[in-house]
């Protein structure tokens, strides 16, 4: 959304041109259309209320003028040694005052879990106090968790397992238990956990170890085998109680090829906190306890202190994962041993970061096919384990600090995300995501292949926390390696405004630097000269952030109000891979996860759900799919494999009237292994008497949803026609918040139908007004609001369903519509009479009379700038007087005396205004054109407002007379430019400057509908 004050939502006024026209009185078959509408939505509403409990209350209007703490960004607060107390106080309190209601406490290494890290927490808590803000932390120094009592060889270390195999093709063998195949040199501590023998009926290339120089700096050292080889199911033993001193001596039972395993389990080679093992977590948290909050910050911990934070969840294990409970409770859940089935669960590089988008070749599989589901069974025991050892005891230590554990659970690994966050959230902890991991760059646009998988990714972790019965998600924002100084407010708005339309609710901006006394300019950042950070001390654009983070804290409070409402839910068993990646498999991350383009440009919203979140209690509603959260109304599933328990699960929500869609071939095969083999005939019966019900569908592609939904008599919340917008819809008691985004790069003009009837309000994100909307309609039960949206604009409606309405325009009309002190104007720049057709039966006529424009520009013709340079040296002015032109203004760059300068510019110019363009019924409107940077505007020395983002318009009729006029654009820049120039660490620079063109423009306002009273 544009920075607009109350009068100048002109270029993004709410009231334009509808892309549909409304029914006439007089058409009987519009009329019963209209009629049937209306009754298909109050059965909506109906089973929202049958599946609902009380709907929290709506905020207020000084609320969202004025929002508290809990709402307000935060930001990484990245330390670094050496720390003081003067230092530490200074920028927590530079914080504060910039608006951010959070910070989180990055340690490094060379500042943690010592005196000065325990003193300056305190001092930062103490602060806090004052600063009404709350304070988080990371667990440690690192990511994941990782403390020195539970690294390698403490027995709390991440664990894998890893075999070795020895052939015995004449069904004998005697000698040592094979030793793990990738530790030739056994250099690797390891114990036998087991060993097994199995038949061989058709080999493939064995896996083997990579030579040194050909292992990736990310993924598997195993040259993973072109084929799996090709293994007897009914041969399977474990011989491990046949072990004796490390050896083995075995004959097999009948003739043939047969293999010999020994498995191994040894510790991870980054010495990580096992994730799998609550006595780990329990360990590290009394390191924790001691080293890093210590005995006296408890108390002022509890008052101020909000989140225990674990970062990126970067495991690596060469083999398989491994906890030493595995066995008993792989058992214990999936009903049968795992150990003579072990051969079967390696898929090289599965269990590294990031996992693989599709599986690897397995290096062993079954001749009955059963294999993928013991595999399947395997890495659901992985999250069952991640989930109840793991993410359950860090969030139960954090309780008793009055705090949470925030987690960017299970994505990248082989856990399952949906499952792993939604758990998170029903333990009380908190859910975030991640940009960077998400695959959204800067410049964040449609056209960039990774923003498509990122929504789809930001989806799943959004999905997992609404399910879980929570709205708020933070977002690391903005970790993008190579950007470090050149990242401005408008590119973090551009970015989060997308994840808004995701879920997202709380922008928790990447990092903010520690000033550390005696480092180099610009400072000493934790990632050198890539990932962007930034500070208050270095930073000509440190005073446009108040402004940004109001409109986020705005943005959070929107999202965060009520009970959300999905449309769709699309089924999805599977892990969740990253896009964060080296810069030479950038790009190598999925297209998408699922093509809802169609569904997006009819209005649907769209969630994912797991095999497990299906099946469990209380997840099928009246109508619904989780009736206590997003309350889906469709079901689509696009898979060949399913669980019995999901399947059953899918029969149950279409007999309680969910309507399901599958697409392409139906499943017929169970995921899990079950000895009794009925589970994949249970599976296709259950699928086909779901199809033969009345709320099911089938499909050939994704693309054909759409038309089965429409079949099916599913319409969304929120419905329109071929506009690609994306929406997030939020249900308190009475009003319905929808929040718009346009992802396009062009302006779109639609009218949302909105379930449901009442009064309509504008919520602007900038100045926190709430306003009457000028225009809308109700028709079929849906209240009609025609919308324009820019390339990339947001907009916040509120429909309040619990009065009557005020006077409002229920027809269409071209120009802009707009409420201003309760009146409703037309702005327009197009002379003529118009008549509206009003809420209450009345018709008035308007004349609109506006300025002639004289000419193009009235100017300025020529500027000055001045540019306040940052330099290691200190602050320096350059000021060049005379720049003649409207447009184009040109780059700093291309200007040798400020080529390499980064500071703030002050440009300074004189508009001629006629006499004719103001009085009453004149207005005028500002257009910087493009800006490179944030955007201060000054008339005749009073404030208009300030931008960071291009495309603004402003309404300055207030501020302008006739005659000559001072414009005063104050321009603020990063700090790339002098960075690369001083550093000389990068080649990297960005373009500078107010680039225009400057347009004034003369519009008439006319008064539709005088203030009621």
């Amino acid at each position: 959304m544009a920075m607009f004050s109350r009068r100048s939502l002109i270029a993004a006024g709410v009231a334009t041109a509808t892309t549909g026209a409304v029914s006439l009185p007089g058409d009987a078959q519009a009329r019963t259309q209209e009629q049937a509408d209306t009754a298909a939505v109050a059965r909506a509403e109906q089973a929202e209320a049958a599946n609902s409990a009380r709907l929290p209350a709506p905020f207020t209007a000084e609320s969202f003028r004025s929002p508290g703490v809990h709402h307000r960004p935060g930001v990484r607060w990245w330390w670094s040694a050496p720390l003081s107390v003067e230092e530490s106080v200074r920028e927590v309190t530079a914080i504060a005052k910039a608006g951010f209601g959070e910070v989180e406490i990055a340690y490094s290494t060379d500042s943690w879990a010592d005196d000065a890290q325990r003193e300056n927490l305190r001092a930062v808590l103490d602060a806090a106090a004052s600063l009404d803000l709350r304070v988080s932390m990371t667990m440690g120094a690192n990511w994941p968790v990782q403390t020195p009592n539970t690294g390698a060889g403490s027995g709390y270390a991440q664990q894998e397992v890893q075999y070795g195999r020895a052939d015995a093709k004449h069904g004998r063998f005697s000698g040592e238990v094979p030793w793990p195949f990738d530790d030739p040199d056994r250099k690797r501590k390891a114990e036998l956990v087991a060993a097994t023998v199995a038949r061989v009926v058709e080999r493939g290339p064995a896996a083997e170890l990579l030579p040194e120089g050909q292992r990736p700096p990310y993924g598997t050292p195993i040259r993973v085998p072109s084929k799996s080889t090709v293994l007897d199911a009914g041969s399977l033993r474990d011989v491990t109680d046949q072990v004796t001193d490390g050896r083995l001596t075995w004959s097999a039972p009948a003739r043939g090829d047969w293999i010999v395993f020994g498995f191994w389990r040894r510790d991870g080679e980054r010495g990580v906190t096992s994730v799998f093992d609550a006595a780990a977590a329990k360990k590290a948290t009394e390191y924790l306890d001691e080293h890093q909050v210590g005995r006296d910050n408890v108390d002022a911990l509890k008052r101020y202190g909000n989140d225990f934070f674990e970062d990126s969840l970067e495991l690596d294990a060469d083999s398989l994962f491994w906890a030493p409970s595995f066995p008993a409770e792989f058992k214990a859940r999936r009903g049968y041993d795992m150990t003579a089935y072990l051969p079967l669960m390696f898929q090289h590089g599965m269990c590294r970061y990031w996992v693989p988008a599709r599986p690897p070749t397995a290096d062993f599989v079954l001749d009955d096919g059963q294999g993928p589901k013991v595999r399947a069974d395997y890495y659901r025991l992985l999250t069952d384990l991640y989930v109840e050892q793991h993410l359950r005891p860090y969030q139960d230590w954090a309780r008793g600090y009055g705090m949470s554990l925030k987690a960017q659970a299970a994505y990248g690994q082989d856990l399952e995300p949906i499952r792993s966050n939604r758990e998170l959230a029903r333990a009380g902890g908190r859910v975030e995501g991640e940009s960077y991991n998400s695959g959204d760059r800067f410049p964040t646009g449609i056209r960039a292949y990774g923003w498509r998988y990122a929504l789809d990714w930001q989806r799943v972790v959004v999905s997992g926390a609404h399910q879980g019965g929570t709205l708020r998600v933070s977002t690391e924002l903005g970790a993008q390696p190579e950007q470090c100084h050149q990242v401005t407010p408008g590119d973090y708005k551009e970015m989060i405004d997308k994840e808004w339309a995701a879920g997202i609710t709380q922008p928790f901006l990447h990092g903010f630097q520690y000033m550390s006394a005696g480092a180099p300019w610009p400072g000493k950042y934790r990632f050198g000269d890539s990932l962007d950070s930034f500070n208050d001390r270095h930073n000509p654009q440190w005073p446009a952030l108040a402004r940004t983070t109001a409109y986020w804290a705005r943005g959070t409070l929107v999202l965060e109000a009520g009970a959300p409402r999905t449309d769709v839910a699309v089924y999805r068993d599977g892990f969740l891979t990253t896009a964060a990646r080296l810069s030479s498999d950038e790009g190598t991350q999925p297209a998408a996860l699922f093509d809802a383009l169609a569904l997006e440009r009819d209005g649907y919203s769209l969630q994912f759900i797991d095999p497990e979140g299906l099946a469990e209690k209380g997840a099928v509603g009246r109508r619904v799919l989780c009736p206590s959260g997003p309350q889906y109304r469709a079901l689509v599933v696009d898979e060949r494999a399913l669980p019995l328990a999901a399947a059953e699960a899918v029969e149950r929500a279409a007999d309680a009237g969910v309507a399901v869609v599958f697409v392409g071939e139906l499943p017929h095969t169970a995921t899990g292994f079950r000895t009794d083999g009925n589970d994949d005939r249970k599976v296709a019966e259950t699928v086909a008497r779901v199809l033969r019900g009345r709320h099911a569908k089938r499909v050939a592609t994704q693309a054909d949803v759409l038309g089965a939904l429409r079949g099916l008599g599913v319409r969304p919340r929120v419905s329109w026609s071929g506009a690609h917008v994306l929406t997030q819809l939020r249900y308190a008691d009475g009003v319905r918040y929808l929040f718009l985004y346009n992802p396009t790069d062009d302006v779109v003009e639609f009218t949302p139908a909105i379930e449901g009837t009442g009064a309509v309000r504008v919520l602007d994100l900038w100045d926190g007004s709430v306003e009457p909307a000028a225009q809308y309609s109700v028709e079929g039960g849906r209240t009609r609001v025609p919308t324009r949206l820019r390339a990339r604009e947001t907009r916040v409606l509120a429909l309040d369903t619990r009065g009557t309405a005020p006077v409002h325009v229920v027809d269409t009309a071209l120009d802009d519509l707009i409420v201003v002190d309760g009146r409703i104007e037309l702005h327009t720049t197009r002379a003529g009479t118009r008549t509206f057709t009003l809420s209450d039966g009345r018709r008035v006529t308007t004349t609109a009379r506006p300025a002639h424009e004289d000419v193009a520009h009235p100017g300025p013709y020529t500027w000055s700038l001045s540019v306040e340079a940052d330099t290691p040296d200190g602050p320096r002015t350059t000021t060049l007087p005379a720049l003649s032109g409207t447009y184009p203004l040109w780059d700093w760059r291309d200007r040798e005396q400020i080529a390499s300068a980064s500071g703030v510019g002050t440009y300074t110019g004189t508009l001629t205004v006629p006499e004719h363009w103001v009085g009453r019924g004149r207005g005028v409107r500002l257009d910087l054109g493009d800006v490179d940077g944030t955007a201060e505007v000054l008339l005749n020395g009073k404030a208009v407002g300030t931008q960071v983002v291009s495309g603004v318009t402003w309404d300055v009729t207030a501020h302008l007379k006739a005659g000559a006029n001072e414009v005063r654009v104050v321009v603020r820049t990063t700090l790339r430019n002098a960075v690369t120039h001083y550093n000389k660490s990068s080649s990297r620079t960005s373009s500078y400057g107010l680039r225009g063109p400057v347009r004034f423009t003369p519009f008439a306002v006319a008064v539709v509908h005088p203030a009621d009273g």
